[in-house]
């Protein structure tokens, strides 16, 4: 008899705990869910919401949905100033810094990662705490250096600030990466004749492909939103960065409210992009050695 309860007793707590597990869902994680991604979207698309309203309507109290849209404010910021030439700016130089960075931290992460050598955990030790030093601190040295060196007002100022301040992130990034790869794969490329570059260039480099994506695109986001740097260092229309050309949109009597929400939808348009092609890379690489395999 006991033999015949045992099993029904447990697809009965099997039933109850599935009972339990939609309870769950439905009362208070999809709820929290919900309220989370409108929380996250709802800035957006206000944002949006403002760019097509007409001027004497967005500081209006309270605010209302328009009953017509209009594109001005998109027309005065690519055809009637020079945003145009920050956005070039700023993919320029966030695209420079992504293929310096990446690299450079690929050949390091995969010296830490493949090799033990004295000052190993120095080194490691000495790259977090670069990783915690605030922006802020950095900015009247880094100024003070690119003032003597003559780059103020330069795009390589910002392309090597950027390289050096995202290294630490791409490297630990990439080093959970690699760590994932089994070792015996670089020790039969060596038995095969294969230098460690060329391990690393033909083995570890295609396997490691998703993170170095991954990577890249973090890279390239944060460089992108900058702001701290790109204002202290480019003051010039020429060499202005997006993140900045926004804070710095004047009027004539008045701030152009709708001319600044229509630059943050064009800034904010190229990252929803890059999100949505890549965001199976970037979720890959974040969650890369979370879970014991």
């Amino acid at each position: 008899m006991e033999n015949q309860k045992n099993p029904d007793a447990a697809h009965l707590k099997k039933i109850v705990f599935n009972m339990k597990e939609n309870i769950f869902k439905k009362l208070v994680f999809y709820p929290c869910a919900i309220f989370v991604i409108l929380w996250s979207t709802c800035p957006f698309f206000w944002i949006l919401l403002t760019s097509l309203k007409p001027a004497s309507e967005i500081m209006q109290l309270p605010p209302i949905i328009p009953d017509t849209y209009i594109i001005d404010a998109y027309k005065n910021v690519l055809l009637r100033s020079n945003f145009p030439r920050y956005l070039l700016n700023s993919f320029m130089v966030s695209l420079s810094t992504v293929l310096i960075t990446i690299p450079f931290s690929l050949l390091a992460a995969y010296g830490i990662s493949r090799f033990s050598f004295r000052g190993k955990t120095f080194i490691l030790f000495m790259i977090i705490i670069l990783f915690t030093l605030p922006s802020i601190s950095l900015v009247a040295a880094l100024y003070k250096l690119f003032y003597t060196l003559g780059w103020i007002n330069l795009p390589i100022s910002l392309v090597c600030t950027y390289s050096a301040h995202n290294f630490p992130l791409a490297f630990f990034l990439l080093v959970k990466y690699i760590d994932k790869i089994p070792i015996e794969m670089d020790s039969a490329a060596i038995i095969d004749g294969c230098t460690r570059l060329q391990t690393l260039r033909y083995i570890i480099t295609p396997l490691s492909l998703p993170g170095i994506i991954s990577t890249s695109i973090l890279i390239f986001i944060f460089c992108w939103n900058e702001f701290l740097f790109a204002l202290t260092f480019t003051l010039d229309e020429s060499t202005r960065m997006s993140s900045v050309g926004i804070a710095l949109f004047e009027g004539t009597y008045e701030i152009p409210w709708g001319d600044i929400a229509a630059a943050s939808v064009i800034v904010t348009l190229p990252l929803l992009v890059f999100l949505v092609f890549f965001q199976k890379y970037i979720v890959q690489g974040l969650t890369t050695g979370a879970v014991k395999e």
